[in-house]
């Protein structure tokens, strides 16, 4: 062998060894920026990912449903209704009487076992004043209307069940922030029907209704509840002749849906609301 071809030999295997070096030299400075044991000289070189890194360290990635799966969706949340006492006065007014429109006033009064469930008790007094057709009957037939009577109602307790499947916030004129419950309600109770002897009664009744609570405050809140009463009584007494020339009066009972809209304005105890994890 020649020294020309011996010194080309030489030459190209210092550049192979000078390669290999440099090759070592930038795996050895990635791996200390990555974390990890740099490759001996001669060893395979391995490329070592961000994303591997983070695995190494934090474990398998998880979907976005499985970190919802282990806790709630909203940390740090205000429970406005959980473990606290709320009390109501309410105004309300019934809507599809035949003869009597009755005006309610009373109070509710609830204890919220967690932020989705209460029980309450709600109760109302009537004060009644004709609508238009017993107006008109008035004034067109006095006789029938003073030998007659018109039902009202006198008085509405029940004990209710709530349940509260949606809340959420909104902004009040782009300043204030505000906190509302969408609620549902059922329970059982009684009413005192009131009017002539013929339409009197004391009546079980079911009740049914929805209602929007909005909080103006951590511990104050206007709700807003349709209602529907459902209980059997007669709307009015009608005169029929009994002989002799004498008239008598009757009543027959049905039992009827007696809708009403009622607005409170609630105060809950502890004032300070307890804040989820």
């Amino acid at each position: 062998m020649g020294t020309a071809e011996v010194r080309g030999t030489v030459s190209t295997h210092a550049k192979s060894k000078a390669h290999r070096r440099v090759i070592a030299a930038l795996a050895g400075a990635a791996a200390l920026t990555l974390g990890v044991e740099a490759p001996t000289s001669g060893a395979p070189a391995v490329t070592v990912g961000s994303s591997a890194h983070a695995a190494s360290i934090q474990g398998p990635r998880r979907s976005a449903l499985e970190r919802l799966e282990e806790g709630d969706a909203i940390r740090k949340r205000l429970l406005l209704r959980g473990g606290r006492f709320e009390l109501t006065p309410t105004v309300g007014f019934t809507l599809n009487d035949a003869f009597q429109r009755n005006l309610l006033v009373g109070a509710h009064l609830a204890y919220h076992l967690n932020d989705d469930w209460a029980l309450g008790a709600t109760v109302m007094g009537g004060f009644a004043f004709n609508s238009s057709l017993a107006d008109r009957i008035e004034t067109e037939r006095p006789e029938k209307a003073d030998a007659g009577a018109f039902s009202n109602v006198g008085f509405l307790g029940t004990v209710e069940v709530l349940y509260s499947p949606l809340v959420g916030k909104f902004a009040l004129f782009g300043r204030s922030v505000l906190n509302y419950d969408l609620h549902l309600l059922a329970g059982l109770g009684g009413t005192l029907v009131s009017g002539s002897s013929d339409v009197e009664s004391a009546t079980p009744t079911g009740v049914v209704g929805i209602g929007l609570r909005t909080f103006v405050t951590h511990g104050m809140a206007l709700n807003i509840e349709v209602r529907d009463y459902i209980y059997s009584s007669a709307l009015n007494s009608v005169v029929e002749p009994a002989g002799d020339g004498q008239q008598s009066t009757s009543a027959d009972s049905s039992i009827s849906n007696n809708f009403a809209v009622t607005i409170g304005f609630g105060f809950y105890f502890p004032q300070d609301p307890e804040v989820s994890d």
